[in-house]
């Protein structure tokens, strides 16, 4: 594990990835006391060799580098890695081995990791044995998965009697969301072209299965196979939001639901709807116990901006943790801003 930094004493971040969450983690850090961008990491050429100021408009005189290695080659000591280069665990396995191997903590955006199944799995053992052979630790954050849909309701439930149905509903407003998450919805595409993608698995939201198996290991629920549906919303009249124009027959965003039920009937439903007409956000999650619960955030929590607060204050945790693969949530966790 490696040790704390002296009172005082920023912390040293290593970034890896800089699309637009990873050029948001470079200003998250700017914004912290007690951390510092020390080193950073890129597989895309045309960024290799600028600077962070350059690409972020923060993070200072940091030299963007191809490798972990160059990176860390006469800097200042970096102590953790936040990454955040993708979504799919056989994808990125090496990069976070790479990482760990280095000797850093590693605090990463990958969806699969909150509660990885078959392959993901194999490689997410593998990852959590490195971790353990370099003595540092490596966490999942994020909001959904991460939050929202799967820590916060399994939480949740320690509060209700009894519970026997887990519902989350997360109406998410595309028009105040970043340009790769709209692009990845659909938004303004074709019919053919998104249902294409879709059979593909080239498009949609990654990880409601995951946040689904995750809250029923927490509740120790069997639940078996967990149905998946995802489905274009399409556009009836022009829709004019968030600098964008989508015209009647092309996509607005995606439905995604999961559901799961075990072996006595209870059940684990989650639905995340993403759209560009979408004007009253929400997230809600409802318990059906003995002893009901429902919560409900008007507005919704901004998943862009509460994913970068998540991955910036695992910080200190990912530094106290034992080392190997952590999933669970610490509460709190310890805020370095």
């Amino acid at each position: 594990m490696v040790e704390n930094s002296s009172l005082g004493e920023s912390i040293g971040v290593l970034h890896f990835g800089l699309g637009e969450i990873g050029k948001a983690l470079v200003r998250g850090v700017s914004c912290a006391a007690q951390l510092a961008s020390v080193a950073a990491v890129e597989v895309r050429a045309d960024v290799v060799g600028c600077t962070l100021d350059e690409i972020c408009q923060a993070g200072g005189p940091v030299t963007i580098r191809s490798t972990v290695a160059e990176a860390l080659t006469g800097t200042r000591a970096a102590q953790v890695a936040f990454h955040a280069a993708g979504s799919y665990l056989e994808r990125i396995e090496e990069q976070i081995t790479g990482l760990l191997e280095a000797g850093l903590n590693v605090v990463t955006t990958a969806e699969e990791l909150i509660c990885p199944q078959g392959a993901a799995a194999e490689s997410a053992a593998r990852l959590g044995e490195r971790a353990r052979a370099n003595s540092v630790t490596l966490f999942p954050a994020g909001v959904n998965p991460g939050f929202l849909m799967d820590r916060l309701p399994a939480y949740v439930t320690s509060m209700a009697l009894a519970p026997r149905a887990i519902h989350v509903k997360r109406l998410v407003d595309l028009a105040e969301r970043r340009q790769a998450l709209r692009r990845k919805m659909g938004v303004g595409e074709d019919l053919e072209s998104v249902n294409a993608k879709l059979a593909a698995r080239r498009m949609g939201h990654v990880g409601l299965v995951e946040s689904v198996r995750y809250v029923a290991t927490a509740l120790g629920w069997n639940i078996g196979d967990v149905e998946e549906a995802l489905s274009p919303v399409v556009a009836s009249a022009t829709v004019r939001r968030g600098g964008e124009t989508v015209e009647p027959g092309a996509v607005l965003g995606l439905e995604h639901r999961a559901r799961a039920v075990d072996g006595s009937g209870r059940s684990i439903c989650l639905e995340l709807t993403m759209r560009l007409d979408t004007e009253e956000a929400l997230d809600e999650i409802s318990i059906e116990a003995e002893t009901p619960l429902r919560l409900r955030v008007d507005g919704g929590l901004n998943g862009d901006r509460a994913t970068i607060t998540s991955v910036v204050n695992a910080t200190r945790f990912v530094m106290d943790a034992p080392p190997g693969l952590q999933r669970e949530l610490p509460v709190p966790l310890a805020n370095v801003y």
